[in-house]
């Protein structure tokens, strides 16, 4: 009658270990970008919430914007519309200049992070080609008689300048020209892109994702919609010990019933 209990006691603890090992892995999973989609704010606006809007060289570039009308909202160029929803992140350099959207985050460890959104860059230039440079000093280019004219997506340090390079950026993650066909009026739709940035966040910290355009040759227009960045923070170690526990104690049982068996 004892044997005959054993098997199912064994397979209760099993299955309590299961779960609490499953809670461990997504109890610490959390989305740390906030009005990721653009639809917070619920109009057209230069101040989407959550995030921060920074223009150097005109106003109006950047904005929640639903793009009803078919124009990018500054320069009047054929644009695509929202990626889901009814708004989407834009940035329409209508002039030259550098301007940037981007959002601080704040993680404990992380187990796993993963970073997901979509996005398009156009192009107006007579070739489409697009001008990377080292940073995104648009006026030190200008003073050099070179031309810029690129978008990039980074993962940068804390309290890093809205338009900082080099040692400030943790991890770049799109460095380039137009997502597709440059020729005025056609536009590009948004492509999806998705990142693991588990190394980057492991230890935790506070974090600044920035999408951002520089030009000083043509005008170009930048699309951001449905940003999401969802980590797995580290088991706590209390919730470690139990699991540990459990296990050893799934082992006890496991070998007092072979024991039992064979006496």
């Amino acid at each position: 009658m004892l044997l005959s209990k054993k098997p199912f006691r064994m397979g209760r603890i099993a299955g309590l270990l299961a779960v609490l090992a499953l809670g461990s892995a997504h109890a610490g999973a959390a989305e740390l970008i906030q009005n990721g989609g653009f639809e917070a704010d619920g109009m057209m606006t230069y101040a989407p919430a959550s995030w921060l809007v920074n223009e150097w060289g005109g106003l109006g570039a950047v904005a929640a914007d639903s793009a009803a009308s078919g124009l990018s909202h500054a320069s009047g160029f054929a644009i695509s519309g929202p990626a889901s929803g009814n708004y989407y992140g834009s940035i329409d350099a209508f002039t030259a200049g550098a301007f940037t959207l981007s959002q601080s985050f704040t993680t404990g460890a992380v187990g796993s992070a993963s970073l997901s959104f979509k996005m398009f860059v156009n192009d107006q230039s007579a070739d489409g080609q697009p001008r990377v440079a080292a940073n995104l000093d648009w006026e030190a280019a200008n003073n050099a008689g070179s031309e810029i004219a690129y978008a990039r997506v980074d993962v940068l340090k804390a309290g890093a300048d809205a338009y900082a390079t080099g040692s400030d950026v943790v991890k770049s993650l799109y460095i380039g020209g137009a997502t597709g066909p440059n020729a005025h009026p056609s536009f590009n739709d948004f492509a999806s892109y998705s990142f693991d940035l588990s190394d980057v966040l492991a230890a935790g910290g506070t974090y600044t994702l920035r999408f951002a355009l520089a030009t000083n040759v043509a005008q170009m227009q930048m699309g951001v919609d449905d940003v999401s960045l969802q980590v797995t923070a580290v088991p706590e170690p209390d919730t470690m010990a139990m699991l540990f526990a459990g296990l050893g104690l799934l082992s006890v049982v496991a070998r007092r019933r072979r024991n039992t068996s064979a006496v």
